[in-house]
């Protein structure tokens, strides 16, 4: 029996706290493995990367360096997580100072053709490279026939779609989960593709640290709002990308009236605390004209003018104290009916600011609507003040807005940001669906906050579409903007059809994935790595070689994700320290004792002859022969039996039995 060279799986005793001289054994950690593997077998010892940011994608170009420390040839196995809804394009491989790309085939015809290079044969060795999909995120490596003492390097490219959210436009890339994987050096082109670049570390699954880069994605204003769209059957199948980029602008010159309620319920400090609330708008707006209208049982003018913005501050430390007094009576009708006066003067961009505890008398109604607040530059807005005393219920006629058919939004004193921007300029549609040009209804969408955005599939992708349109409201009034079809977003669509439904679906909502009964079909006709397609590169005069190469175990699985996995922890096991046929090896088997079955038996052969092999990876280690003619006939097959040199195609020492017999 052959004395193995390979260390045996490494155990680690711990000694926990249950008793005098208790000890459990403990697996290796899966980076603990790799480590050890890495540096029997081979390890990886650079990743750069270049990102590379056009329009909506970012392409990398990555670059990945394999060390092979041993004075054999070796094979290497890695398993590469993507970066978010990243497919992997195009495959190259450099070895003693060549470079080799690879072709595009069907992933099962990749896999024979590379299964049948690492076969025993008279070529010289040559690199080889296999580049598959393990579903998901994650892709599989398998480099063969790396020279001895020497590194070989892949480069291939990923293509994601940019995030956007707070107003940024970012991607991410996935960082080494083990300590001893190299870091990947990250380049970007340009070297800052937007203002106020963010490069952080991110954690967002506690299994996948990431790094993400992020910068301002300008100042688009409006919603961003495209479709892509592949035929499919006798309809489309679409893709729709919303950003709400900057949906409005402060208004210039604009005359603000606030309706400052002045009842009892309020009290003296809830006064005060209005004006303040009403300077702070104010800063917002430093080129407009303000008054005050305050209602108690009835609503009065409280500068008599629309004053300048500029003179705020000094016009409230001249008015007398009796001015501000709380009084009885909460007639926010009369408020709003003089505040519609007031802005009956002038012209601008014309704004009510109502605040109130909501505490109002029975009969309140929402007043009529009037010009100056049915102007499509106008908006009537209310904030809520927190109640001092009690807790009674608003009124209910507040859920509606204070003036018929005015714009106008609410914000509430609880809760969220206390910015007054939102009553500024309008910051979010809400009521979102899209319509197509008949102006039936296809979708409900979510709400869209400004630096916001999104990303979904069309429903009923046999229904033919024509032209798209978003319908909403943004301050309480209608919106609508066109959809427009995207020559680069449908040329994308189907590479992002695959990428989305792979990534994270249990984090998704079912919308935003694509039709399942598109995804494979529309995959076949795609460029990248898929259960459908493998990246394999050949060298010229690559094939079967004379190197004793180290070879990886038949049926590894697993491993580490962005590390380099092989050795005896990953074969499956059908039994302890039982290997299951491989099929590879069986068909291997059969080739080599047929010269020895025609030398021995002669022309007519022997049907009852059976050779039961058995083998600890590649070495055979007991060879029985059973139904001879005679003891000549089974000395002689035995004999040169146990001459043959079986192939590297499981060099792990795991035990496997194998039946061969004539062929007739």
């Amino acid at each position: 029996m052959r004395n193995l060279s390979r260390p045996l799986p490494l155990w680690v005793l711990l000694l926990l706290a249950w008793g005098p001289g208790t000890a459990v054994a403990e697996e290796p950690s899966p980076c603990e493995e790799d480590r050890l593997t890495g540096a029997e077998r081979g390890h990886e010892v650079e990743h750069r990367v270049e990102a590379r940011p056009e329009e909506d994608l970012v392409r990398f170009t990555v670059h990945r360096t394999f060390h092979n420390p041993r004075p054999r040839h070796t094979e290497l196995e890695a398993h590469f997580t993507l970066p978010r809804e990243g497919t992997v394009h195009g495959l190259a491989l450099e070895s003693q100072g060549q470079w080799t790309e690879g072709l595009l085939l069907e992933a099962a015809q990749a896999e024979r053709r590379y299964e049948s290079l690492r076969r025993k044969g008279p070529a010289a060795p040559r690199a080889l490279a296999l580049l598959s999909s393990e579903g998901g995120a994650t892709v599989r490596l398998k480099l063969w026939n790396l020279p001895p003492r020497a590194s070989v390097t892949v480069r291939y490219e990923v293509r994601a779609r940019l995030a956007y959210a707070h107003g940024r436009k970012s991607f991410t890339y996935p960082l080494p989960e083990c300590e001893h994987s190299p870091r990947p050096a990250l380049t970007l082109v340009p070297a800052s593709p937007g203002e106020d670049l963010r490069l952080e570390t991110r954690n967002t699954n506690s299994w996948r640290p990431e790094l993400e880069a992020s910068w301002e994605a300008g100042t688009a204003r409006g919603l961003d709002a495209r479709a892509g769209l592949v035929p499919w059957g006798t309809g489309s199948l679409g893709f729709l990308q919303v950003r709400a980029e900057r949906l409005s602008e402060v208004p210039a010159r604009a005359r603000v009236v606030f309706v400052v309620d002045a009842s009892h319920s309020v009290g003296p400090q809830g006064i005060s605390r209005q004006l303040e609330l009403a300077g702070e708008y104010l800063q917002w707006l430093p080129d407009a004209t303000a008054e005050v209208v305050v209602f108690r049982r009835s609503a009065q003018r409280l500068f008599g003018r629309l004053l300048p913005a500029s003179e705020w501050k000094t016009a409230l430390a001249t008015l007398p104290p009796e001015r501000l007094a709380p009084g009885n009576g909460s007639h926010l009708d009369e408020g709003l009916k003089l505040a519609q006066r007031v802005l009956e003067d002038g012209s601008g961009p014309a704004r009510v600011l109502a605040l109130t505890d909501g505490l109002l008398r029975e009969a309140f109604e929402p007043v009529p609507p009037a010009p100056s607040t049915s102007a499509p530059d106008a908006a009537v807005h209310l904030r809520w003040l927190p109640r001092r005393t009690g807790y009674a219920a608003p009124h209910e006629k507040l859920s509606e807005p204070l003036v018929r058919g005015s714009c106008g939004t609410q914000l509430h004193a609880y809760g969220g940001s206390s910015s007054l921007e939102p009553l500024v300029r309008p910051l979010r549609w809400e009521e979102v669906h899209l319509q197509d040009g008949q102006g039936a209804r296809l979708k409900d969408l979510p709400t869209l906050q400004e630096g916001e955005g999104l990303q979904l599939w069309l429903p009923s992708p046999q229904t033919p579409l024509g032209e798209l349109v978003l319908h909403g409201r943004r301050w309480g009034c209608a919106a609508s903007q066109p959809v427009a079809r995207d020559d680069a977003l449908s040329a994308d669509l189907v590479r992002n059809a695959w990428a989305n439904q792979r990534f994270e679906p249990w984090n998704r909502n079912k919308e935003e994935l694509p039709p399942e009964e598109a995804v494979e079909l529309l995959a076949r006709k795609g460029d990248w790595v898929s259960g459908t397609h493998s990246l394999l590169v050949v060298p010229p005069g690559a094939g079967p070689s004379t190197a004793r190469t180290h070879a990886l175990p038949d049926g590894v699985a697993g491993g580490v994700i962005g590390g380099v996995v092989g050795g005896t922890t990953n074969c499956p096991m059908a039994a302890p320290f039982q290997r299951p046929a491989s099929p590879e090896l069986m068909e291997a088997l059969e080739r080599l004792l047929q010269p020895v079955f025609t030398t021995c038996l002669g022309e007519g052969g022997n049907p009852s002859l059976q050779v039961r092999l058995e083998t600890t990876g590649d070495e055979l280690v007991d060879v029985r022969v059973t139904g001879a003619a005679s003891e000549p006939q089974a000395a002689c097959v035995r004999e040169a039996t146990w001459a043959l040199r079986l192939p590297a195609l499981c060099d792990d020492g795991l035990r496997g039995t194998y039946t061969l017999t004539p062929r007739r």
